[in-house]
């Protein structure tokens, strides 16, 4: 039976462990039962986005009428858009686990990983043992027990980043980040979509933002809102999807494709825990410790799996810290997670770090809320945007930056500075020493900063 310093279960964050690992002469085992790279390069964040941009792209076409220019309608060869952003992932896959088979310090295993004790671990006709063991098995799509799914040819996320086909209609179940990502994708190609929104759209951002983001967003698209999905049919390559409203109103949704965003499962019940006494969680998630530690002394799980953080970076950053606490420390601190940003690449986009106005509202903190709308910047008026918004909530007495949320072009990208104030516990003064280039869309944070300093301090509404 081979023994290693690690085994690592999940080719996501667990390859970014072994290649720090291979730099530092430690041997270990990578496990993948799937293609290598985890579900942000194959399923997730890089496909998604590949296929967003160049639906933004339509659309922005679709508006050069206000630009006074004149173009033919736009089009999109769907099934080769889709094969181009497959054959870039599978490749770039490919290359991952063909790197690590050369490898001299990591051995790759293709299979499902099975554990058999706390230290040991059954991959097909290979039993491992090793010191460390760090399962990284990340998530899947969650596909919820709704009467009539089983059996039809819905999609997942999964299996919409692979479609060859684009959909004349199409319904999506769900209002969360993948379900506007994917619909919003697929909406912007021309494809009639209507949501079911057992709630609203995006229910963990901030309200107000929300609602700046549906403005701009639902136009063009059919939403449900409060809607109980109650059964499922496909006959005749037709889907019918029976809904109930909050009222008790009963209606029907028809379209040739259905995709199913409602949320993801953690990919740990395949891996026998209770052989090693690892606990679960009643959600799946594996709970962790401030080291990144199971139940289990030297067993950990990161990522998806753990639940914390469901983001690339954030597993990044445990991977990180892994390395730094676990191998390269000699007595290891407990994780710190800096203030913790997200994004949803939508048309507009959303993004976010720190507290919501009504997360800071139940805390009792006493805040000041300081706002500025996109078009009062001369690069929105530009790009003849109407919509978008920069929310922030910042501590009354001190002048302390709590939460940054944004809805609007480039709020991805635009989040980053107020992510950078958040870590260091800069003030709203202190963003405001820099000196924002004109015109340029970071105004419109400067503008929201104004919007706090005027408040915090009336005085100074001279200087603006």
């Amino acid at each position: 039976m081979p023994h290693y310093d690690v085994i690592l279960i999940g080719s996501g964050g667990g390859a970014k462990i072994a290649h720090a690992l291979q730099q530092l002469g430690r041997r270990c085992a990578l496990i993948e039962k799937d293609r290598a790279g985890g579900t942000c390069l194959n399923r997730g964040c890089i496909p998604s986005k590949m296929l967003i941009h160049p639906a933004g792209m339509v659309q922005k076409l679709r508006r050069l009428g206000a630009f006074k220019i004149s173009a033919g309608t736009p089009s999109v060869d769907f099934e080769a858009l889709v094969a181009s952003i497959n054959a870039y992932t599978d490749t770039t896959s490919d290359g991952i686990a063909e790197r690590f088979e050369r490898a001299d310090l990591v051995e790759y295993y293709r299979g499902e990983a099975q554990f058999v004790a706390p230290r040991e671990v059954q991959v097909g006709a290979h039993r491992l043992s090793a010191d460390k063991i760090v399962i990284a098995t990340g998530s899947r799509p969650f596909v919820p027990d709704l009467p009539g799914l089983a059996g039809t040819p819905f999609m997942t996320s999964t299996e919409a980043l692979r479609a060859r086909s684009l959909p004349k209609r199409l319904i999506v179940i769900g209002g969360g980040y993948i379900a506007v990502e994917l619909g919003g994708a697929y909406a912007g190609f021309g494809t009639e979509v209507t949501f079911l929104l057992r709630h609203s759209f995006l229910k963990r951002e901030d309200p107000e933002v929300v609602a700046e983001f549906q403005r701009a967003f639902r136009p063009g698209k059919t939403v449900h809102e409060n809607t109980q999905v109650t059964g499922v049919a496909y006959r005749d390559h037709t889907f019918r999807v029976a809904c109930r409203t909050i009222d008790g109103e009963a209606f029907t949704v028809e379209a040739d494709a259905l995709l199913v965003a409602t949320g993801v499962l953690p990919n740990s019940d395949r891996l026998r825990l209770e052989a090693a006494g690892v606990k679960v969680g009643p959600d799946g998630f594996i709970p962790v410790d401030d080291y990144l530690q199971t139940s289990v002394p030297g067993i950990y799980a990161l990522g998806d799996v753990a639940g914390r953080f469901l983001f690339r970076h954030s597993v990044n950053f445990e991977a990180e810290y892994w390395i730094e606490a676990h191998v390269l420390s000699p007595s290891p601190q407990p994780i710190r997670y800096p203030p913790m940003p997200g994004a949803v690449f939508t048309f507009p986009e959303v993004a976010s770090v720190g507290l919501t106005e009504p997360e800071a509202r139940r805390r009792g903190l006493d805040v000041v809320i300081a706002r500025a709308a996109y078009p009062s910047v001369a690069m929105a008026v530009a790009r003849g945007l109407d919509h978008g918004l920069v929310k922030l909530v910042v501590d009354r007495a001190t002048g302390r930056l709590l939460g940054a949320h944004l809805v609007g072009e480039e709020a991805s990208t635009m989040i980053q500075e107020l992510t950078l104030a958040l870590t260091h516990t800069m003030t709203v003064a202190d963003i405001y020493r820099a000196i924002y280039i004109h015109p340029a869309f970071p105004e419109v944070i400067r503008n929201a900063v104004r919007d706090a300093i005027r408040q915090l301090d009336p005085r100074r509404a001279v200087l603006f």
